[in-house]
Parts: C-alpha cells; structure tokens; sequence
C-alpha cells in the first residue's frame, strides 16, 4: 500500500490512519499532524514511520526531538525499511547534525525517485525555508509532477507552497495568483494559501487588500487547531503598521504574545520577538516588555537547531536589556557552529552578527549598529531574507539612520530596498 507517497504496506491500518492523518496535517498546518500520532500505543509508536515523522514535525520547526524520539530514531533498523523509508531516514539524520543543505539534497532526490511522495516536497519547502534557499524553494516544487492540478487530492495545499515560493522569490504576481487558486479549491482550511496570497499582496504594498483577505478568511486560520494562527496574526499586525492603525495593532499585538503564557512552538517564539522589536524601534514598547518572552528564551535555546530560531533567542534577550547574557550566549552559539555542518555554521554566524547590531542600538550606539549590519548585510541577503529577518534588520537600519545624517552605503548587489515600517508608526 502507498499512503500519500510513504510505503507503509507492513503496518497495521490503525498505524497507517494515524500517518495519513498526521500528513494531512502537515500540509494543511493542522494541530493533527501532531495529535493523529498521539492515540497510538507504545509498539505502535515505536514503528519506524512513526518515530520518524514525529522527528520530522520538530526539526522541521527548528529545533531538536526530545531525547525519546531520538533514542528511538537510533533503534530503527535501516535494513529493515523501504528503500523510501531508508532515504527519509537519511534526511532527518542530517537535519539531526545541522546539515540542512545535505537534507534538502537528499530530499531532492527522494523526489526525483518517487515523484509521488508528498512528504518529501513538504519537508524539502520548510528546509528550504530554514537554509534560506529561495531558489531551490521555487524549483523543487515547480519541477514536480504533482503541481499539476487534479494530479492528487493535496493538489490545494501544494500549490499553496508554490505560490509562498513565488513570493520568496519576488515573483509577487504569481504568487498570488497561485494562492489565490488554492484558496479557491480549498478555502476552508488552506492556512497556508492564505499566508502567500498576503505575502505577495503585502510586497506589493496593497496594504488594505492584506487586511481585507486576513480580516476576511480569520474565521478560518484564527482557532487552536491551526499551526499558523499566530503567525498569521503577526502578518495583519505588520500590516497594521502600515496603515497606521494603531487599535489594530493593539489587539493583534495580544493575539501574538498571549502565547507566551504557554508552551509556545519556537516559531511563535519567533513570531513575539519579532512584532515586539518592531514595537520597540517604534518607540511603543521597552525592555519590560520583553521580559515574557526573554524568560522563554534559554528553553528555546536549549532545543534549538537552527540559525533562525537561535537568532530570535538572542534578540529577546537583548530586548530585555540582559546584554551581558546576549553576549555570553551569542559567544556560546558562535562556539557551537565551529562543530556544526558547514552551513548552519555560516548562517549561525550570520543571526549573531545580525543580533550585534540591535546590541549596539540598545547600547545607544547607533553608528556601530549601522557599520555591524551593513558587514552582514550579503549574507543576510544571499542565504534569503526571512530566514535572518532580513526586513527587520532593515528597521533597524533605518531606525538608526533615521534624523542622524549618517553616512550609509549598503554594498552593491544586495539587491534591497527600505520599507520602515516603524516609521509608519511615528507619523
């Protein structure tokens, strides 16, 4: 038997619902990616598919498995496994090492072998994603047969991620064309489509097109169930600022950081650090405000896997003003990419240089801030923008720069652009 292209003929059919029932999930961005495993009992559990995509849901969110799930990762026999259970195997131990380029290659090529297999274009997208990879992001998804409408009944959620591809790379109206197909075929719960039709109008600067769509469709993305409420949340609250409506942003600002109340994900993590630096550069919130978010951080940190989220661990902190802990934590993550995969390494490098220069804007030293980001400006460009924040390290840029004459040149090819959103915000 082949369920949504993981050969899983040798388990027992209530282990296959519960994976069918978990890569739904995954695509749709629904809480049962998670909760279709949980009703299964130990043996069941400790089935290789399983185990393994209980792996894949928490590296493909940037941090590591408990030491359960990678106990049981260990146990797994690879000689026992299908040949695509070998190869998926394979990418999430490379994700494991922090070597996502060689997880997103081998991702890859679980596509150009079994061309019907959804989980490797979904987990291949978020790598992409994490690594910056904006061209591979597009191409992995366009060069697939199952882009082709009518070609699965998934076909709405993985347009979704082409069209987010497209935005990524400021290919804008396709994207949202693109979205707004799989919004069309699949409107009820298709978060994600959603999420790249706002992507793509929100560069466009159609700012009240962004809040129409997000005010619109909330009934549909705004419930405990779906993985992308706070991010989505977030968006409108970005746009907010662009139109200026400060009760807007007021109560999105809530909807954001209410996670910190709980066992937030790392990506909602992310999500609060960000909105609140915004808030900060506008002059809205201070250091107190980040003190929810900065207690949070060593948890977050300790579990960590990537740049991303190891960026926004370090700019909680030092939006709570505890510089002392953001340097000694910044050296620690410095430390820790000298024994990680050759890319981690960089982009690593790269979210401590970035996080340097909004130290030095705390320190009341905006000229180092400028000269700090502007010598990590490529990188940030060259390994893709929203993996490093790259729009907001722009604020900051702007933010410095903002009434103080300083000299800034960003280095040629970069290819950017400035859109101070803070600035909005001060009119």
């Amino acid at each position: 038997m082949d369920m949504k292209g993981v050969a899983i003929s040798s388990y027992s059919d209530r282990v296959a619902a519960a994976v069918s029932g978990s890569l739904n999930g995954l695509l749709r961005f629904d809480r049962s990616m998670v909760t279709s495993l949980d009703g299964l009992e130990h043996d069941e559990a400790e089935q290789p598919i399983v185990v393994m995509l209980r792996a894949y849901l928490y590296l493909l969110g940037g941090v590591r498995p408990p030491v359960e799930v990678v106990d049981a990762l260990r146990k797994i026999d690879a000689g026992t496994l299908s040949a695509l259970e070998a190869a998926h195997l394979d990418a999430i131990r490379h994700l494991l090492h922090g070597a996502y380029g060689a997880a997103g290659d081998t991702l890859l090529d679980i596509s150009r072998q079994f061309p019907t297999d959804e989980l490797a274009l979904a987990a291949g997208h978020q790598v992409d994603f994490l690594t910056g990879a904006t061209e591979t992001l597009l191409s992995r998804l366009s060069s697939s047969p199952l882009l082709t409408e009518g070609a699965t009944e998934t076909y709405p959620y993985l347009l979704a991620m082409l069209a987010f591809a497209y935005g990524e790379n400021h290919e804008f109206a396709k994207a949202y064309e693109a979205g707004s197909r799989a919004l069309s075929l699949a409107p009820q719960d298709n978060p994600w489509a959603v999420h790249a039709c706002a992507h793509a109008l929100f560069e466009s600067r159609d700012h009240g097109a962004v809040s129409e769509l997000l005010s619109a469709t909330r009934g549909r993305w705004n419930s405990e169930s779906c993985l992308l409420r706070t991010h989505l949340s977030w968006h409108h609250a970005l746009n907010s600022m662009a139109e200026s409506d400060h009760d807007a942003l007021t109560g999105l600002t809530g909807d954001v950081t209410a996670v910190l109340a709980t066992e937030c994900s790392a990506m909602q993590f992310c999500d609060a650090v960000s909105l609140l630096w915004r808030l900060r550069l506008a002059s809205i919130v201070g250091p107190d405000d980040f003190a929810a978010v900065a207690d949070k951080a060593l948890d977050i940190r300790g579990a960590s896997n990537s740049a991303f989220v190891d960026l926004h661990v370090l700019l909680a902190i030092i939006g709570a003003d505890r510089h002392e802990l953001a340097m000694r934590l910044a050296q620690e993550i410095g430390a820790d990419a000298t024994d990680m995969a050759a890319h981690l390494t960089g982009t690593r490098r790269t979210a401590v240089g970035v996080a340097e220069s909004f130290l030095y804007y705390c320190q009341s030293n905006p000229e180092q801030a400028v000269r700090r980001l502007i010598s990590v400006l490529p990188a940030v460009v060259g390994m893709g923008g929203s993996m490093v924040q790259r729009d907001l390290a722009l604020e900051l840029l702007v933010t410095c720069t903002h009434g103080r004459g300083l000299d800034v040149t960003v280095p040629a090819g970069v290819g950017i652009d400035r859109r101070p959103l803070v600035t909005y915000l001060r009119s």
